[in-house]
């Protein structure tokens, strides 16, 4: 049974890492690029546009899977959302942050490198990596919006805040439940590391080019 469970996560991870090398890792813009117009269509924007980049996605399960091992999932999981939403405050409001790709990629690699060791971390580490993955992160949502209206803008962070919180603590209370805990968060944590690594090396390449 033991040898099932590890031939199906064998298959898992090259479906996976195939998945991730594959997805686009420009689609960053759920209403075509357009800046949302309305209430729904921002609520919609935020609620996609921190799943469907693959940057973004990868950190935000890799987090879930970080603070499975704590006692204060719902704080950890708040200092990442809380950030990620003043960071799109900052792209509005012309802030800058450079190289912010970049630091997502790392974080993305940072995040994986947690993973894979498995381990119940003091809440500092977790804190920190959430607040400076956050500002980060939101910095690059906040493209979405620039030039929207206050409503749109308004239920943007709704839809990113509901979102980033849902697959975060989902992905940490599923991830608990399973049996064999010492195999899978680890393996995921090197997909996490891989896909964080090849985004780094996309984004010094452009630089250098």
């Amino acid at each position: 049974m033991y040898i099932k469970k590890i031939n199906l996560f064998s298959k898992l991870f090259i479906i996976f890492n195939f998945f991730f090398i594959s997805f686009p890792v420009f689609a960053h813009h759920p209403m075509g690029g357009n800046v949302p117009q309305n209430f729904f269509q921002g609520l919609i924007s935020g609620l996609a546009h921190p799943i469907i980049g693959l940057d973004h996605l990868a950190f935000i399960l890799s987090f879930g899977l970080i603070i499975m091992y704590s006692n204060t999932r719902l704080i950890l999981a708040l200092s990442f959302v809380l950030c990620s939403l003043i960071g799109v405050l900052l792209t509005i409001y012309n802030f800058a942050l450079p190289f912010n790709e970049i630091f997502i990629a790392l974080s993305v690699v940072f995040a994986g490198l947690i993973v894979m060791k498995g381990k119940k971390l003091n809440i500092l580490t977790p804190v920190l990596l959430g607040i400076l993955a956050g500002l980060f992160h939101g910095f690059a949502f906040g493209k979405a919006v620039i030039g929207a209206e206050q409503t749109p803008i308004i239920s943007y962070l709704i839809g990113i805040a509901a979102i980033e919180l849902l697959v975060i603590l989902g992905t940490s209370y599923i991830i608990s439940k399973v049996n064999f805990l010492s195999l899978k968060p680890r393996l995921s944590g090197v997909i996490f590391v891989g896909v964080g690594l090849i985004l780094f090396i996309e984004n010094i390449e452009k630089i250098i080019v």
